[in-house]
């Protein structure tokens, strides 16, 4: 172990394990979760080196030093931030790879609210572009001020509204509800129509145990 780890280089063992990740189809904020089993956004340096061993061909040798780079401050731990740029040196975590996850999953939370037989087709195109039902229109989404948006036209609308207008799913339900207020018999009792919109606010984890900043912890 010794011989192979005087040749040691951080750049091809991060592109191995990069290409493992990307192999399980999983994402980085996934394998993260799976190593922080008490989602308080950070992992001791032996929570991370326990879990790569176990999971992934490397050694002790080379995990001792892989842990020392991923804790950038020398603390003992790795929050997320950290183990995203040790990952992606390039990238700004903060912004554009937690985003990206972020929007990923909030597509997903609000696509699985429909309920029908044929659920309302949304298929992730690349980071931020999304095709929605049957149309071949690629839509950029993103986050504004916490609520995540899709481009319409000139504009942006949420994603909440957008699939209210789109989804024949809630298309229905909307015109149904608007029926029973508007249409029911003279005399007849109907209850108010009731729009509720749905939580836009986007968290890695819950505002309980969100993961500290660098810049805070």
């Amino acid at each position: 172990q010794m011989e192979e780890f005087a040749n040691f280089d951080f750049n091809i063992w991060r592109k191995r394990y990069m290409q493992w990740i990307s192999h399980l189809k999983s994402r980085i904020l996934d394998v993260f979760r799976s190593i922080d089993r008490d989602q308080d956004g950070r992992i001791s340096q032996k929570e991370f080196i326990d879990y790569v061993l176990a999971s992934f061909p490397t050694s002790s040798l080379e995990m001792n030093a892989v842990a020392n780079i991923f804790d950038m401050n020398n603390d003992g731990f790795i929050d997320y931030y950290e183990f995203v740029s040790a990952l992606h040196p390039s990238r700004d975590p903060y912004r554009k790879t937690l985003d990206a996850d972020q929007i990923n999953e909030e597509v997903s939370r609000q696509v699985a609210q429909c309920n029908c037989p044929k659920r309302f087709q949304v298929e992730q195109i690349s980071a931020n572009r999304y095709r929605f039902g049957d149309s071949q229109q690629l839509r950029m989404v993103r986050i504004l001020r916490s609520t995540l948006m899709v481009r319409v036209g000139g504009g942006w609308t949420a994603l909440d509204e957008f699939l209210v207008k789109n989804d024949p799913c809630r298309k229905g339900r909307t015109n149904l509800k608007i029926k029973e207020k508007y249409l029911s018999p003279a005399g007849s009792t109907s209850k108010g129509l009731t729009v509720s919109r749905s939580n836009s606010s986007l968290s890695l984890y819950s505002s309980a145990s969100a993961p500290t900043s660098p810049m805070t912890r």
